[in-house]
């Protein structure tokens, strides 16, 4: 079976935090996101899920504009130590991508609250077809080794907070990025004769505004793919021709493990269906279908796998 096994986009990324704070401060209290949930999976239920050794868990679910996708959960870990953040040239899960109606006025607001970016705001060109398409972005180094990229859009697509609220300044999350060794593996893993996700663009480009953005080297070729479904976020896939760069982060990218970046939660229409296929897509099951914490998943089917370059994610049959 080939094709729409998904029922959107990306509906979560998890993010790993010992304290809850920090993030709370950044995404509620400078972004205007808010808390939509808060509850905590057993042990038992957290192990069957994500791995023997995870323990209970406090869970966060932060929604902005109270869109039902597009969201962030906060998983609390046990206390490690922090990480490096994760860059563009890095392998594995990298940044969460938000849109923002004014990027100047974030870089100034988020520099006074005490944020730290990796660079300041730029602007590149990719090319779509025959058009260049004007792409303005900044790098903000979050909380608890979490990267957001935050998007000035040209021209703004599909964000349900912006439909909710046209005034707002944050979206809900728009798009989930990740850098791949076999980028043919992961986009026919999403893509549309895989889960079913359709590929917006595949195209392969070198700019130096988003060398600028990423602090990568004069001339980097990078090739980005987006797979796109009917809500947020998006998946772009990136892969970089120079793979002497950058340094492999999946093994501390665990989901309910690790702190940062850790995983995607999706909506599948039948699980067992999606799992099978996902099988033959070159997935590697971790925990098979099984009911679901009632927290976060209300008892509704999950699994958890690893896709054809071993990142996390947590798929969970949709309950409609």
């Amino acid at each position: 079976m080939t094709g729409n096994h998904l029922v959107g986009g990306v509906n979560a990324a998890f993010i790993g935090v010992t304290d809850p704070g920090p993030a709370l401060d950044l995404y509620v209290g400078q972004l205007g996101w808010q808390v939509a949930d808060e509850g905590v999976i057993s042990a038992p239920a957290a192990a069957r899920l994500w791995g023997e050794g995870v323990g209970e868990l406090a869970v966060t679910v932060l929604t902005a504009a109270g869109a039902g996708h597009g969201r962030l959960v906060l998983l609390r870990v046990p206390d490690q130590p922090l990480p490096a953040h994760p860059r563009q040239a890095d392998t594995g899960l990298i940044a969460i991508n938000m849109y923002t109606r004014d990027i100047e006025v974030t870089y100034r607001q988020l520099v006074e609250a005490g944020q730290q970016w990796a660079t300041k705001p730029a602007t590149w060109e990719v090319p779509l077809g025959e058009r260049m398409v004007t792409v303005t972005q900044g790098f903000l180094l979050a909380p608890q080794a979490t990267d957001i990229v935050f998007v000035q859009p040209a021209q703004p697509r599909g964000t349900a907070a912006w439909d909710v609220d046209p005034e707002r300044h944050y979206t809900e999350l728009t798009s989930v990025v990740c850098h791949v060794p076999d980028f043919e593996a992961e986009t026919r893993f999403w893509g549309a004769d895989g889960l079913g996700l359709a590929s917006w663009y595949d195209v392969t480009f070198s700019h130096p505004g988003l060398e600028a953005l990423a602090n990568l080297p004069p001339g980097t070729v990078m090739r980005l793919s987006f797979l796109a479904g009917p809500t947020t976020a998006r998946i772009e896939v990136t892969r970089i021709a120079d793979r002497t760069l950058g340094t492999d982060r999946r093994a501390t990218q665990r989901t309910a493990r690790h702190l940062g970046h850790t995983g995607w939660l999706v909506e599948v229409r039948d699980l067992e269906a999606t799992v099978a296929r996902a099988v033959e897509l070159g997935a590697t099951v971790h925990a098979a279908p099984h009911a679901g914490p009632e927290f976060l998943f209300a008892g509704r089917p999950v699994a958890f796998l690893d896709t054809p370059n071993g990142l996390p994610v947590t798929f969970v049959e949709h309950g409609g």
